[in-house]
């Protein structure tokens, strides 16, 4: 589907509408900041869509607020089979123009939406939307702001990451369902395969130079317990979607990249790190 074939971005209004949508399940403490940080920011017209898989932890009661107090909060409780479940449903569920991912314990920077909107309005035609992004401490500290990239197959390769950080990325929802949405098949890297899909239909972009979205990386995430699997999933998508002999060469570049990342994370977090790595810039 070409983008000429998509809908309107904006609703009779003329206002431009988001859709966000929230795969959770026992995020914590981390759980209300995420959807206050959205909510500070949203319009009238846009909608959160929360896809809660049966928390234990108080975030029941926490949706249940929420939606009590905001028409905006569009909440739904009950089981599924993953992230990537909970997020196709979440996105059978919306209507705006354009869909946004974000994590329940991670947080939408303010003035997020403002700058997508602008996006939209300066970017005629462009049918996926990138910025940048920040890496958070577990209480919410800045580690850094990085840069977000084209959604390119070389890239993708190359790279030991997503080009873009999946909460900065925003796309017509019509675009992101003629690509089948989010990869069941995959636990920790949906949205890896998902701008492999991307890349290949080459859709016009559109570079938002501010951070959007922000990681929060605490001990119960993924990227803290489930590297190896990270590493796996991420192994086969590159060779699978490595065309020639060179792209697959740039895959094992971008495989032992990502292997040495997962080991150095957590010191990359430090303080220590972070005054080091300045002293060196300077």
């Amino acid at each position: 589907m070409r983008p000429a074939d998509l809908a309107d971005t904006t609703n009779s209004t003329g206002a431009v509408r988001v859709s966000i949508l929230v795969p959770s399940f026992n995020p914590g403490a981390h759980f209300e900041p995420a959807i206050r940080s959205a909510l500070d920011q949203m319009g009238p017209h846009d909608e959160i869509l929360i896809q809660d898989a049966g928390s234990t932890d108080g975030t029941q009661d926490l949706i249940a607020a929420f939606a009590e107090s905001d028409p905006r909060v569009k909440a739904v409780i009950e089981a599924d089979d993953g992230q990537s479940d909970a997020l196709n449903r979440a996105l059978a569920r919306s209507d705006g123009h354009w869909v946004l991912w974000l994590n329940a314990d991670d947080v939408l920077v303010e003035g997020a939406l403002a700058a997508v909107r602008a996006a939209v309005d300066d970017s005629s035609g462009a049918t996926v939307l990138t910025g940048d992004h920040q890496l958070l401490r577990a209480g919410g500290e800045v580690v850094g702001t990085y840069r977000g990239r084209p959604i390119e197959t070389r890239t993708l390769l190359r790279r030991s990451t997503c080009a873009s950080f999946s909460g900065s990325v925003v796309m017509r929802r019509d675009y992101l369902e003629s690509l089948g949405g989010f990869d069941t098949d995959l636990h920790c890297t949906m949205d890896y395969s998902l701008q492999f899909r991307i890349a290949e239909t080459a859709p016009v972009q559109h570079s938002i130079p501010v951070p959007i979205g922000a990681l929060r990386f605490h001990d119960a995430s993924k990227s803290a317990n489930l590297w190896r699997t990270f590493l796996a999933e991420s192994f086969r998508l590159r060779q699978r979607f490595a065309m020639s002999p060179k792209d697959r060469l740039l895959g094992l570049v971008g495989t032992v990249e990502q292997l040495a990342s997962f080991l150095v994370f957590r010191i990359r977090l430090t303080p220590a790190y972070r005054r080091v790595r300045g002293v060196l810039r300077d």
